[in-house]
């Protein structure tokens, strides 16, 4: 059976003025803050091909006048009528989009009569649509706040509000405070600046696979699909789609398919999840009733499920494969809500509530025909409890103390599966877990690897995992001073060449055909 892994397993982290900078060969690396450039420290061979970020408050305060252009300001416009206009919405996408359509025209143009009766009914629609458990307006803090959704410690303050590195390349883009995304790429001068008028209130950043320069953003006025120019004259060639439905703001959680070819978004204030084909700018929703808005939702590695998490104790996983029907599995927690979630591989899924101190499960997903014991029991698909993050303090002899565990706000797990990173809402360290999985979908050991803690002051706001080379893994951590950390965890040093790195993986392309069963409830 396997053992539950205890903050009381872990080794206490070292104190005073130096910070975790990387774990080598089992061992955890301290530096201080003036030896961090210094190459002759061991850790210093493995971050030479990565971006070196600092966001100060200096920066966010400075304007620039760089323009960005949205993808209509690229083509020529084309002069339909009215009714023509009203016609082809009907036809491209339904009855109810051509109402919203005609309401929205001037009523010099559709008659006043026309446009009258398009307003009520408009009304009519967005009544039904709103529903018992729609809510208008987010509160500003505190529970159900975006603040409390984000998987971003202290979002509301934080310099950095999130990283997102790209899945092929080394490329990482940071969203910060001022509604600005800046670009870092390993081997190119300039770092472009991304702004829009409609890119307020950033929550989510997710790069499309397979399309090196393409970024989707999660903002109040809906999702900014950018296609991205680098060098010195990206800020003025860069441009964005926006992608928006009616009710479906504001925008908390964007997420490509990994094959790159749809989009899935999610609002609190909406029951449904869009999945967006970009090239059409065009949105169809999966809907469900029960359980609130969604938080946020993941698609698993190899894209054939998709975890959405409800605003109330309710959570679903869709299967998306091909050919059947897109239906979802409803499961609940018994308290609070999921707080957040990642997949591994072989379709294994982590989750933990919002509950104070919070446990992380695990519940294996993929099915396993050949599976013996599944013929024996039905425990195959019962979430089990992998981590108990109840508070531990750790103190030093100086009389010293750190505090570890309570609620969770965002867990990262790496690619292959080895390493599970867990940021907390009121400790200043990040807890490192080293995780094994069966060819079952079934985690078979958890142990302790290591607390990363920064400088004195300092506390993690968001992390990412960025898988360079296959014998070594990075975690990126965004500090609360704007210092931006890249984190090399080394199994093997001597399986390791670091003179060479390799910065666009090999993926093959798969294409297939989806449908969407929007009437299963």
């Amino acid at each position: 059976m396997l053992k539950i892994l205890s903050l009381h397993d872990f080794e206490c982290p070292v104190f005073g003025d130096t910070a975790a900078v990387g774990l080598i060969n089992g061992t955890v690396h301290y530096c201080t803050y003036d030896k961090l450039q210094d190459e002759i420290q061991p850790f210093s061979k493995y971050l030479r091909g990565y971006p070196e970020v600092v966001i100060t408050q200096e920066m966010l305060t400075t304007r620039d006048s760089a323009r960005t252009i949205s993808a209509g300001e690229l083509f020529l416009p084309i002069h339909d009528s009215v009714f023509k206009k009203i016609a082809n919405t009907w036809r491209e996408k339904g009855l109810s989009e051509a109402i919203r359509f005609t309401a929205a025209a001037n009523p010099e143009q559709v008659t006043s009569v026309v446009h009258w009766i398009a307003t009520r009914l408009n009304c009519m629609l967005d009544l039904m649509e709103r529903g018992i458990y729609q809510r208008d307006v987010l509160p500003t803090s505190g529970p159900g706040s975006v603040a409390d959704i984000v998987a971003t410690r202290d979002w509301n303050v934080s310099l950095i509000r999130y990283l997102a590195w790209h899945p092929h390349c080394a490329r990482l883009a940071v969203a910060t405070r001022d509604d600005r995304i800046r670009i870092f790429t390993q081997g190119i001068l300039g770092v472009p600046m991304l702004k829009h008028n409609a890119q307020k209130s950033v929550c989510c950043l997710s790069w499309r696979p397979h399309a090196g320069r393409e970024l989707a953003v999660a903002c109040y006025s809906g999702v900014l699909v950018w296609t991205i120019e680098l060098g010195a004259a990206g800020n003025l060639l860069s441009h964005a789609v926006l992608l928006k439905q009616r009710n479906h703001a504001p925008v908390t959680g964007v997420t490509w398919h990994p094959q790159g070819d749809l989009l899935a978004s999610c609002s609190p204030t909406d029951l449904n999840i869009i999945i967006w084909d970009v090239s059409k700018e065009d949105g169809v929703p999966l809907k469900r009733v029960g359980g609130g808005g969604v938080c946020f939702t993941r698609w698993s590695l190899c894209g054939s499920r998709l975890f959405s998490a409800s605003c109330r104790n309710v959570f679903r996983v869709w299967c998306t494969g091909v050919p059947t029907r897109w239906r979802a599995d409803r499961w609940t927690v018994p308290h609070g809500r999921v707080a957040t979630a990642c997949f591994g591989p072989n379709l294994t899924l982590l989750f933990a509530t919002t509950e104070d101190p919070a446990t992380i499960f695990s519940l294996p997903l993929q099915d396993t025909v050949f599976d013996v014991k599944k013929a024996i029991d039905d425990d195959m698909k019962i979430a089990m409890r992998v981590i108990d993050l109840t508070k531990v303090n750790f103190c030093d002899d100086d009389g010293d103390s750190i505090t570890v565990g309570g609620r969770i706000v965002s867990m990262e797990w790496d690619s292959t599966g080895k390493y599970l990173a867990i940021l907390f809402q009121d400790s200043p360290v990040i807890a490192l877990v080293k995780t094994v999985l069966s060819n079952l979908s079934r985690i078979v050991e958890v142990r302790p690897s290591c607390l990363i803690k920064g400088f004195p002051g300092e506390v993690p706001n968001c992390i990412n995992f960025y898988q360079k080379r296959s014998s070594w893994v990075c975690l990126t951590i965004s500090w609360s001073s704007g210092r931006v950390q890249h984190f090399p965890i080394v199994e093997d040093e001597s399986q390791v060449d670091a003179s060479t790195y390799s910065t666009i993986l090999s993926h093959s392309m798969k294409t297939s055909k989806y449908s969407f069963d929007s009437q299963q409830y």
